[in-house]
């Protein structure tokens, strides 16, 4: 997750979704607690959410968790949706 010029992939099939990032990739299955998240994420386009899953599984969460939400800070968001 270090390399910026890498790209997230996504591929939902019937059996559930995988997530690539470089040479790391993880099996989101129908039981998985992710999985309905992952799905509206997906239907939203919305790619954030396999991130902070990424981290979790990485174990960064809270680390990342920290640096996105001074990011947010940063660019004059309050982290909360409209």
């Amino acid at each position: 997750m270090e390399d910026a010029g890498q790209k997230l992939a996504l591929f939902h099939t019937d059996e559930g979704i995988t997530m690539a990032f470089g040479e790391r990739a993880y099996f989101i299955g129908g039981a998985d607690p992710f999985y309905n998240i992952a799905k509206k994420a997906l239907e939203q386009g919305d790619h954030v959410p396999f991130y902070v899953e990424m981290a979790k599984r990485e174990g960064l969460g809270e680390e990342f968790r920290d640096a996105l939400m001074r990011e947010v800070e940063r660019l004059g968001g309050d982290g909360e949706p409209d």
